[in-house]
């Protein structure tokens, strides 16, 4: 295990990209298999459709430095070749593009962030209830002494007054 801090966070780093590495290879040759298997099924649409795919993730792998990007171009062209032997001009031109997948806007953290004040917010609500509950009730024992206290006055004065005659 290395000593030096830099060296600690290059192994973190590393260890993070080859697992990110590692999954986009998978998913490369799962999409590069469902091609295969519909050649051989002989489905020219469904081939042509998980070849538009398995070249879209190609490419995407390429930007991100998964693969090289020549490496990306022969493989596309080697899968294309392939979807070509089954697939037909009426497969090709009856392909339908995917619909495209909403995208998430903002990030976890700011989500949190969110959560965290939303939840503040409601705690603060729920704290200025209990407190009006608090001072009412309050407000009603301090009206029940002045009463007590007035009534007690009232009796020492009516004793102060039996006692005066």
């Amino acid at each position: 295990m290395a000593n030096i801090k830099s060296q600690k966070k290059r192994i973190i780093t590393n260890e993070k990209s080859r697992m990110r590495n590692r999954a986009v290879k998978s998913e490369l040759k799962t999409a590069t298999r469902h091609v295969k298997d519909a050649v051989a099924a002989g489905n020219g649409a469904e081939a042509f459709a998980y070849g538009v795919a398995a070249c879209r993730l190609l490419d995407k792998a390429a930007t991100k430095g998964v693969i090289h990007k020549n490496q990306a171009a022969n493989r596309k062209s080697g899968i294309m070749a392939l979807v070509n032997t089954v697939a037909t001009a009426e497969d090709k031109a009856a392909y339908v593009k995917p619909a495209v997948k909403e995208q998430k806007t903002g990030s976890k953290k700011a989500e949190a962030k969110a959560a965290r004040q939303a939840a503040m917010k409601a705690a603060s609500e729920e704290k200025a209830v209990r407190r009006e509950a608090h001072m009412k009730a309050v407000a009603a024992a301090e009206q029940r002494k002045a009463e007590e206290a007035a009534k007690a006055a009232a009796e020492a004065a009516a004793e102060a007054e039996e006692a005066a005659e």
